[in-house]
């Protein structure tokens, strides 16, 4: 009887819960009460669940994961917005995301913008009108507006990374403090002309850093040149261009902060192509540690920030909001350290 109630989808015939009721001789309720992930809680015989269950892999049943979702008003997934998962960068954030939420019982759905503005509401719109449970933006450009009532409309919570311009728990960098500490310790080897290889203005982090940068000249008696400071994507292209320009000044840097380690590499493959001796003639700074920072020639000194533990933390701050252990509101962020990790890329400036 089992049989003939099948229904027929695409030439393929699919079994429902009622075919495994009938099969089973028990009631729909009990089917599914017995294929529950809570099924403890429903005060099902252990007979009878594991009748159940026998019953549903002999007959080949799945779950519709649609209809079990709606029904408990709850999905088990979270989305994850990144604006560009080439950088070096996320991979470890989302890494520690994923980590966190596997071990919690959530799936993940990974979502980059390629910093492009429409791209990160669409994907918002996607996510939460698809369910999900929860979502974490990490990064991206501070003037893209997020269209925060989508968030209330569907009851969705929200976690940023290295954002200021949501009302949402969020995890947070101080790169004031660490694009001073990198600057510092180039002024506090001598140098007296340090530029800046900085990244798009639209960047909270990027603002951030360039910040840090001019403060720290500011501390020891130096002054800010504009000319000093070239922008570009925070790409290695990018570093290799705006280290080819500084170094045709009349009047060149001995020192240059970058803002990421990308950049970085740049700007080390422009000066040895132009023959110039790195820490020598010009030191150089990266930002971030990523994995190969060390691996580089000359190993680079940059600032360590902790990308797992950005992950990591997130993740935790999400899965709480979700247990309603977190205010939605929640304005005060979670803060973490970096640190100057100095290796070969820095000397005294020449005399």
């Amino acid at each position: 009887m089992a049989e003939r109630s099948r229904r027929r989808q695409g030439g393929r015939r699919t079994v429902s819960i009622r075919d495994v009721a009938e099969a089973a001789g028990v009631s729909v309720a009990t089917v599914s009460r017995a294929l529950s992930a809570d099924s403890a809680s429903f005060h099902i015989r252990p007979e009878t669940r594991q009748h159940v269950l026998e019953t549903s892999a002999a007959l080949g049943y799945r779950p519709n994961d649609l209809a079990r979702a709606l029904l408990q008003q709850r999905t088990s997934v979270i989305g994850v917005v990144v604006p560009d998962i080439s950088n070096p960068f996320y991979p470890d954030v989302v890494r520690g995301i994923e980590d966190v939420a596997s071990a919690a019982g959530y799936r993940m759905i990974l979502c980059n913008t390629d910093r492009e503005p429409d791209r990160l509401n669409k994907y918002l719109e996607t996510l939460v009108s698809s369910r999900v449970d929860g979502v974490l933006i990490a990064g991206g450009a501070a003037d893209t507006p997020i269209d925060v009532d989508i968030f209330a409309r569907y009851h969705t919570k929200v976690v940023v990374v290295g954002r200021h311009d949501v009302e949402c728990p969020s995890v947070q960098l101080d790169n004031v403090a660490a694009g001073a500490a990198i600057t510092a310790h180039l002024a506090g080897l001598g140098h007296r002309r340090i530029a800046l290889i900085a990244g798009p203005e639209g960047s909270r982090t990027m603002r951030d850093r360039f910040e840090g940068y001019r403060t720290a000249l500011r501390e020891h008696g130096l002054p800010f040149d504009e000319a000093l400071v070239g922008r570009g994507e925070l790409d290695e292209a990018a570093g290799y261009r705006v280290a080819g320009e500084l170094t045709t000044m009349d009047n060149p840097p001995t020192g240059i902060v970058t803002v990421n380690d990308r950049m970085a590499v740049g700007a080390l493959a422009a000066l040895h192509d132009q023959g110039i001796a790195v820490p020598h003639q010009v030191s150089v700074t990266g930002f971030d540690d990523v994995s190969f920072a060390s691996y580089v020639r000359p190993k680079l000194t940059t600032v360590a920030v902790p990308t797992y533990r950005v992950g990591t933390t997130a993740a935790e701050l999400l899965i709480s909001s979700l247990r309603g252990e977190v205010e939605r509101t929640t304005s005060e962020p979670v803060v973490l350290p970096t640190e100057v990790i100095i290796r070969d890329s820095c000397a005294p400036p020449p005399a």
